[in-house]
């Protein structure tokens, strides 16, 4: 099995894992058992069960990345991006996953693997594709002349807050629709080019 193959198994068998039993309670002994790979065989691919995590967590932003991508047609206007934008987040945020990766974050205790972790989430792809649909809908006039990154940190902030109070007071995913919906109709009337 080459490298990336085994990488994935372990990230794969570790996910359910930590979905299963929660990020901290799970230990490298159920890893183990559920990739049915050797301690030492995952210690050569990680260093440890932070670093598993990190790596599920580029994969993930990779995949969202890809799937987002994937749904905007050359056609589309930058507010119709947006709004598909705002879709796919609201398909995923109510994965498991998210409040998996809010208990990782939460109780990291290494300083630099929190800050790697959050460079992964800050740092991905998604940053530069809202910032270039904001460029594209000032380019054509749907938006106002305003700074594009300053715009998609601010959309981007928006909705990462938004599921952060979802998974802290609600889970009721009406209440995250209609959120993020008037979130969205909120900044798209700000930048508007009326």
């Amino acid at each position: 099995m080459d490298k990336a193959l085994k990488k994935d198994l372990i990230a794969d068998a570790a996910l359910a894992c930590f979905l299963s039993s929660g990020y901290n309670c799970t230990t490298m002994d159920e890893i183990v058992k559920a990739s049915g790979i050797s301690k030492g065989g995952i210690y050569w691919h990680f260093k440890s069960k932070d670093e598993i995590f990190l790596y599920i967590i580029e994969k993930r932003l990779s995949e969202w990345n890809r799937e987002f991508t994937a749904r905007l047609k050359s056609d589309d206007s930058a507010k119709e991006a947006l709004g598909k934008f705002v879709d796919l987040y609201l398909e995923v945020i109510a994965a498991p996953f998210l409040a998996l990766t809010h208990e990782f974050l939460l109780h990291i205790k290494d300083k630099e693997i929190l800050n790697r972790a959050l460079s992964h989430i800050n740092n991905s792809n998604r940053n530069n594709i809202i910032k270039n649909v904001i460029r594209d809908g000032i380019t054509k006039g749907e938006f106002k002349a305003l700074g594009p990154e300053t715009a998609a940190n601010i959309f981007i902030g928006t909705f990462e807050g938004i599921g952060v109070q979802w998974l802290k007071q609600h889970n009721d995913k009406k209440v995250l629709e209609h959120t993020a919906k008037t979130a969205l109709d909120i900044f798209l009337e700000g930048i508007s080019n009326k």
